[in-house]
């Protein structure tokens, strides 16, 4: 990514999100408490899988579960020769099915192990970029317009909540699909990790958690992505360039976060948000706390 990125993250005023605030902290959230209903969701592939292939597989698996009379080797290549003799089912079958029964296991372990925090990445230079000019961002994250905005440079929360929490973050764009499709999680690829120790398969995953449905392209949504540490994470408030209220905000929230940016003495602009006059569109206005 280019420097001095941009990102924004939408608040809706509520105890959370200001002790969020006045505490320099983010709440990095687990996938299934996102509010996406396909997050996380993907299909499984079983293309380019052929029978010597899963009887190399099976042997992988037997090997670690050890059998003292017979190697991981030939007890996969009985099962070749005698599984659908014996039950009636194809062993493609029964290799498939075993093997998609440890991807989606292994898939839903992921999904247990990764913290989330989605920002919005600005999409230009303008000074007040979209999504921080778009009316859906200010209705659907800011409580429908009497919440507020935090800018922050990328790089440098990036930098502040690895060194504050000893901690390493991925981060990732998020890709819509505009054709409507799933991102796939192909089943070769699992067994193949599983034969030769790899982690491709991990990076497959984390692409299907990167990928979300083309109507939600408005966020243009950036994501630190965390595997360690749990789900509040310290930032310095010098990672702040800028808050934005919403002008309908009650008025303790107005005065409550213009003082907390005055204690933070991090040089933090503040704008007020308000509706124009005779357009659909916003304007910015510069004030002091």
């Amino acid at each position: 990514m280019p420097k001095n990125i941009r990102v924004f993250k939408f608040r809706a005023g509520n105890e959370n999100d200001l002790d969020s605030f006045f505490e320099d902290y983010l709440w990095f959230s687990s996938l299934s408490a996102l509010n996406d209903p396909y997050e996380g969701y993907a299909s499984f592939s079983v293309e380019g899988i052929d029978d010597d292939f899963r009887e190399k597989f099976l042997a992988s698996v037997f090997s670690k579960e050890p059998n003292d009379s017979i190697s991981p080797e030939q007890e996969a290549k009985a099962y070749r020769e005698e599984y659908e003799k014996d039950t009636g089912v194809k062993f493609s079958e029964y290799v498939d099915s075993k093997a998609s029964q440890r991807v989606e296991n292994y898939y839903d372990e992921h999904k247990n192990d990764f913290k989330i925090l989605s920002l919005s990445l600005a999409k230009d230079n303008h000074q007040h970029p979209a999504p921080l000019n778009n009316m859906l961002m200010w209705s659907h994250y800011a409580n429908g317009f009497k919440g507020f905005c935090v800018e922050y440079n990328f790089e440098k929360l990036k930098a502040s909540i690895e060194q504050k929490n000893g901690i390493k973050l991925a981060n990732s764009l998020i890709k819509y699909a505009e054709d409507g499709k799933l991102p796939i999680v192909k089943l070769k690829t699992f067994m193949q990790s599983i034969i030769d120790g790899s982690r491709e398969c991990s990076y497959e995953i984390l692409e299907a958690f990167t990928r979300k449905e083309q109507s939600w392209s408005y966020e243009n949504e950036v994501r630190f992505i965390s595997e360690q540490g749990g789900n509040k994470l310290l930032y310095d408030p010098s990672c702040i360039n800028a808050i934005y209220i919403a002008e309908k905000a009650p008025s303790w929230l107005k005065s409550n976060l213009m003082s907390n940016v005055v204690l933070k003495k991090a040089n933090i602009k503040i704008y007020i948000v308000a509706l124009h006059s005779s357009e659909y569109k916003f304007g910015f206005h510069r004030v002091d706390a």
